[in-house]
């Protein structure tokens, strides 16, 4: 399993910086912020070559991808489209990363205390019809579509990685996979290693956060077991970390985490 680094989680100097830190780091990859992605490309691209880096994954950020195709406002649905296409037409300049989609962030400022998969229910077929056209672009470009459930008090819709699967399963494209998130995951599933063993063959990347939001070893969460329904399934992707970052010395927090999960990935045999 590999480490990846999601760019924007602290300040560096510019792009290039980020891929010289990232690296001095411990990490083997970076998720690039989607963001404003399509102006900065070739310069991403460039930096990416000059420095022999590697782009794990796509994060769309805040606007990368403005609104969702699930919307019942035409407009947006269609804007939400156009900049999906524009991201993978990206990764594919970018070896090949996978686009990292939420099909929908929650609405309201106070969300369920108890989640709602009947919203699911209700909406998969019409979000898999609306991905469709996405996942036979993907196809032909060569990158993935990850997508990923967030937690009940951030979105309605797909909120467990089963969700995710059934989703890819009745898509039925190669292209379309699942991304883990452990902080969701702890949130909605009842046991996360046994959720990513029983979806396993669907999963391709995994976001790395402790309990806490902050970096790996800054929480309470055991990783073990997750990293055991991982490796037992045969995961070989990246494992990237998405989250907060305490403290005024990023580059010791980051080694230290890094060690951490390094460490716990060689426990595990």
């Amino acid at each position: 399993m590999k480490l990846s680094l999601q760019e924007g989680l602290c300040g560096c100097d510019g792009f290039k910086g980020f891929l010289k830190d990232a690296k001095e780091w411990g990490f083997d990859a970076v998720e690039v912020w989607g963001e404003g992605l399509n102006e900065r490309l070739e310069d991403v691209v460039a930096a990416l070559r000059e420095q022999g880096a590697k782009a794990s994954s796509v994060c769309p950020g805040g606007g990368g991808i403005r609104g969702t195709i699930l919307s019942e406002d035409v407009e947006e649905a269609k804007r939400a489209a156009g900049d999906i296409d524009k991201l993978l037409d990206c990764c594919a300049r970018l070896d090949g990363a996978g686009l990292i989609i939420v099909p929908e962030f929650g609405v309201k400022k106070f969300m369920a205390l108890y989640p709602d998969h009947g919203d699911f229910e209700r909406r998969k077929g019409l979000f898999a019809e609306r991905l469709e056209s996405h996942a036979r672009r993907a196809e032909r470009l060569g990158v993935r579509i990850l997508l990923e459930p967030l937690n009940r008090y951030e979105a309605f819709f797909m909120l467990t990685v089963g969700q995710a699967a059934e989703t890819c399963r009745m898509l039925g494209s190669p292209a379309v996979r699942v991304i883990a998130d452990l902080f969701h995951m702890g949130i909605e599933e009842d046991n996360t290693a046994k959720a990513i063993a029983d979806n396993i063959e669907w999963i391709d990347h995994v976001h790395l956060v402790d309990s806490n939001r902050k970096l790996p070893g800054q929480g309470e969460k055991d990783f073990a077991p997750a990293l055991a329904a991982l490796k037992n399934g045969g995961f070989d992707g990246y494992l990237c970390m998405e989250c907060g970052v305490p403290g005024d010395d990023p580059a010791a927090q980051f080694k230290k985490s890094v060690k951490c999960m390094r460490d716990a990935i060689g426990r595990i045999g």
